[in-house]
Order: C-alpha cells, then structure tokens, then sequence
C-alpha cells in the first residue's frame, strides 16, 4: 500500500522541487516556530523557578531569552505562513495550468460529455484537496520529526532515558498518525464514491420532480435520496469517531511522557544532580513538545481526501490522446476559402460493434443544398460528428478529403440538436468570442430567422439579457437564435442538425430560403427527420442522402 500511494503522491510532490528553496526555507521557518515555542515555555519555567527559589539572581540574561523567544517566535510564524501559503497558491496555479492543458489533449468528442457539475466542479474539487498535501501532511511531519530530534539532543545531556522516553512517545506518535491516516484512506473513498451517488441522484431528483410526481414516484425517489443522505452521514460520523479515538490515545501518549520526563528529573533532582529548576524546565519542555504530538494525528486525518483526490486527478492524466486521422477534420486549415466541396470515401462508422453506415460514397458540393434525413438513432447526427471532428478516429473507416484542402473543424458552422444558450445578452450568446463585429451584422442575421422584430422590442435590444436571469424567449425563438449564432460565424460550410426543431412550420419554408439566398456560395449541409417535400422550399437541392 505504501509503493501504490507514493505513486499516487510522486508526481505532486515532484512539483515542489520546482520551489527548492521557498521550500527550504518554509520548512525551516515552521521548524524555528516550534523550537521558539519549546524554548519560551521551558526558559519561562527555569526562571519563575528560579527567581522564586534564589535570593540573589541576575534576571536579565534569561529575561532577555525569554523576549528573544517570544518575538523570534512570532516573527517567525508569521513568514513562515507567509511563504508556506505563498507556495501552496503557486503549486495550485502550476496544476492549474497543467490540468487544463491535460483537459485540451482529450479528444473532443469526450469532452462533449463534459458537465459542469460532474466534471469541472469535481476537477477544482480535487485540486483545492491538494492543498493539504504542503500544509497538512508534508510540513507537520517534518517539522515532528526534526524538533523530536533536536529535543531529543538536548535531553540526551541530561539524562539518557529521557531520550529513550521521548523516542517510545515520537514512534506512538507516529504509529497512531499513521493508524489515522490508513483508516481515512478507506473511509475516503467510500465517502467520496458516496457524494457522487448522492449528487448525481439530488441533481435528477431536483431536474426530474414533474415526472416523478406524474407516475407516482416522488415519495420513494425522496426516500431514495434521504437513504443515501443518512448513509453518507454515518459514514461522516465514523470518520469523526475515529479521528476522537485517535485523538485520545495521541494525548494519553503525550501525557505519559510529559509525565515520565517529571518522575526522572525528580529523580536526577533528589539525587542531586541537577536543580529544581531545571526539573521545572524539562517538564515544560516535554508539555510544549506534547503540544506538536497532539496537533500530528489530527493533520494527518485528511489524508485520505488528498489520496483520493490524487488518484483522481491522475486517472484523467490517463485519458486517450487523439491520434492520427485521415479526416479533414484532423488537418491543419491553410487558410480560409470561399468555397468548400466535402468528399466521403468507403466511409464505414461504427457504434458499439456494429456499422451505422457503410462504405458511403458521397460529394458535398457548395452552391446547393445537400438533405440528410432518416429515422431517429440511425446516424444522421453521427454524421455531423465524424464531418466535425468529433467522433472516435478507431470507429472510422474510409477518408474525408476537402477541396481546397482545409480543417472542417475550423472552417465549418455546426449547429447540433442541444440549443445552448448562455445566461448572457442577445449580443453575447450570437458572439461568444467578442469579436469586433459591425451592429449591422447582428441585425442581418436576426432578420433571416425571423428575430429581427422581437430582439427590437425588448428594453435593451440587442443587450437584453435572457437566460435564467433575464428575458425569457420561447423555444422556437431560442432555437432561431442559436440558428443565428451559426449563421454569423461566416463559414464555408454549414452543418445544421434539425435546425427548424421547435419552430413554426410556416417560418421554416421562408427562413431556409432566405438563409440559401442570402448565402448561396456555402456548403449547406441539414440533418432533418422532416424531407424537403414537406417543407417545399424553393432552394437549389444536391445531394439527398436517406440513411
């Protein structure tokens, strides 16, 4: 288990390397913190000791230490947050960056799948649990394990089984930290396993409430939802119980030596061999240190989430790279062209082991415009993706060549059957990307679907906000501006996946022949269960390809 969670934590903890020094430095900070907190305490008590048992006693040698360890301890604290959280907002920008970068090598037609709620929240979710790895886990370790030495030196002039005694506590210590830390990982992942279940069943639960409530299912999905609340909670508690018993058990450690550490001072005391005094000063020093033991296990409860959230994120690292492809979709664009001819070459795609379409032989010629049509599930959307770029190339055979040569990815508007509309401004959801546009080029494309008059109407026109949080427009008016958003793109080719769906059926015919007319140069490519015959538009048809 040891060898599988380092390669687990090697790859971030090699990050760190990149920070040597503010490392170095950090650590030492954190170090001189405890040792200033162990030197207060004991110097504090070797005086007041010492200044109530002596009649004559220079006090300001020791007074002065005591001061010096009061403000080196502050002084030192205080940096050594300020670079150990320094570092931590570095290494979480650099996993940032390379996370991101990861997320951009996936193959597209993954990241299609992608939802805020199960994907991008959980990636952040898990960075922002690396935290702990630096401030919970590396440094208070190391700082344990090097003050326990350094006091281990000092007692070791005064009496040897004070040493032994500190050694026994530090080695408990550890062992009860480590205990915390196994026990943590398991609970982890069945924590973690258990959140997803609850979110994802929450989250249908919430989208789903008509429905349930129509077949009679609310109360039992309700119950099903609460069931997996009270089973995450229980395992909630288990992790607090066992943090507490570990707890109790560190303290009992810490105590017996502080406790052991008096009984041999007294001992060497009676015998003479040193003073009450110092007897005083080795027992506060054993308190101060019991102080780092108690803190160790608690930081090292955590464990389990960093574990976690470590494994996960490296899983996505393993994510399939997109390989060659013989699709246009693949190859860099050399440039923008006024006209593009699509050829599909013995194309067979494939889905779950068996042919969509095979050996498709075609010519997707601009000018005109080429239907698509056919039953639902038979791959007229699937289609689109391979055109696009964005299926599996090992569910692919055949070749898809352009003329000119160009990537349809870039010179392509595609238009899929989801009608994403962004709680934004009729400006922003037609031009996601801000370009400089004319207001004039809005307003031409609004016209040809028929949204010209309703955008004009409302309060700020085109910087009306609609979206959950603004101004409402019905489905078919959505539909027609994602429409519009495509047709502003000023592309070559065009691919619209149902695009007339949702929208009145005396607007079609017109909106199909403006938007032809209008732009008689492109490649028009409609995926539709509706044939031309029913729309009846006047519109120059290529190729009609029925799968």
């Amino acid at each position: 288990m040891i060898k599988k969670d380092g390669r687990l934590l090697k790859p971030w903890l090699k990050q760190l390397s990149s920070y040597r020094v503010q490392l170095v430095i950090g650590i030492t900070l954190a170090l001189a913190t405890a040792l200033f907190g162990i030197g207060l305490l004991s110097l504090s008590g070797w005086f007041i000791t010492a200044a109530a048992l002596y009649i004559g006693f220079d006090i300001y040698t020791p007074g002065g230490g005591i001061r010096f360890f009061a403000v080196a301890r502050t002084v030192s604290r205080y940096f050594e947050r300020l670079l150990n959280h320094d570092l931590v907002l570095k290494l979480q920008a650099r996993w940032r960056v390379a996370l991101f970068r990861l997320l951009q090598k996936i193959p597209l037609h993954k990241t299609l799948s992608f939802r805020v709620s199960d994907t991008v929240q959980q990636l952040t979710r898990n960075l922002n649990a690396m935290d702990n790895l630096l401030i919970r886990l590396v440094m208070p370790a190391l700082v344990f394990i090097l003050a326990s030495l350094l006091l281990l030196v000092f007692w070791s002039f005064y009496n040897t089984w004070l040493s032994l005694v500190l050694v026994s506590g530090a080695l408990a210590t550890g062992c009860c930290a480590w205990r915390l830390a196994v026990k943590s990982r398991k609970l982890a992942v069945k924590s973690l396993r258990h959140q997803q279940r609850l979110r994802d069943n929450a989250m249908n639960f919430a989208d789903s409430v008509t429905e349930l409530s129509a077949w009679d299912c609310y109360d039992s999905q309700a119950v099903n939802v609460l069931n997996k609340s009270q089973a995450l909670e229980q395992l909630e508690v288990e992790q607090l119980q066992l943090q507490q018993r570990t707890q109790w058990i560190t303290d009992v450690t810490a105590q017996l030596v502080a406790l052991l550490v008096l009984i041999l001072a007294l001992v060497q005391f009676e015998q003479g061999q040193i003073g009450s005094a110092e007897v005083i000063m080795l027992a506060l020093s054993a308190l101060a240190w019991q102080e780092l033991a108690s803190e160790l296990p608690m930081q090292w409860a955590g464990y389990g989430n960093t574990l976690a959230a470590a494994r996960r994120l490296l899983k996505s690292e393993k994510a399939e790279q997109p390989g060659e492809s013989l699709r246009s979709g693949k190859r860099k664009s050399k440039g923008r062209a006024r006209a593009v001819t699509i050829q599909l070459n013995e194309l067979t795609v494939w889905r779950q082991q068996r042919p969509l379409f095979e050996n498709l032989s075609i010519s997707f010629e601009p000018g005109v415009v080429h239907w698509v049509e056919g039953a639902s599930g038979i791959g007229k959307s699937t289609l689109a993706e391979v055109l696009m770029g964005l299926y599996p190339d090992n569910w692919i055979q055949g070749e898809i060549t352009t003329t000119p040569d160009v990537c349809l990815r870039t010179e392509a508007s595609y238009l899929t059957q989801e009608t994403e509309i962004f709680d934004a401004s009729v400006r922003d959801n037609l031009n996601p990307k801000r370009l400089p546009l004319a207001e004039s080029w809005y307003w031409k494309v609004l016209k040809l679907v028929h949204l010209d008059e309703k955008i004009a109407s409302l309060a700020e026109k085109l910087d009306t906000r609609i979206g959950p949080r603004g101004i409402q427009l019905s489905g078919g008016q959505l539909r027609r501006l994602a429409l519009a958003r495509v047709l502003l793109q000023d592309k070559p080719v065009v691919i619209l996946d149902e695009p007339f769906a949702g929208i009145e059926r005396h607007l079609v015919k017109d909106i199909l022949e403006r938007l032809v007319a209008e732009k008689e140069d492109k490649t028009w490519i409609i995926i539709s269960h509706v044939s031309t015959d029913e729309i009846n538009a006047e519109i120059p048809v290529g190729q009609r390809l029925i799968l």
